[in-house]
């Protein structure tokens, strides 16, 4: 069989896989410390992360999809709460 041929079938290309984060990278765009992402699994807490072999990994879609589930929205006013505008 030929190689390339066998190279192209088993390897995804570029837009079925997303980059992914080293714990570096994930520690500068959520502005925490390095020990406080590691902290955060060695709980269990924290982002999901991707585990291969020695190296930890974060997806950019888990990444956001974790800021947007911790994301706090200030109360809205109660309508009609006594203040008056007359």
């Amino acid at each position: 069989m030929n190689n390339s041929l066998l190279l192209r079938r088993e390897s995804p290309d570029d837009s079925q896989l997303e980059s992914l984060l080293t714990e570096q990278e994930y520690a500068q765009i959520a502005k925490r410390s390095l020990a406080s992402i590691r902290r955060d699994r060695l709980i269990r807490q924290g982002c999901p992360y991707v585990k291969l072999g020695a190296l930890v990994r974060y997806r950019p879609s888990d990444v956001r999809a974790y800021f947007e589930s911790h994301l706090h929205k200030p109360a809205r006013e109660a309508s009609g709460s006594g203040a008056s505008n007359e």
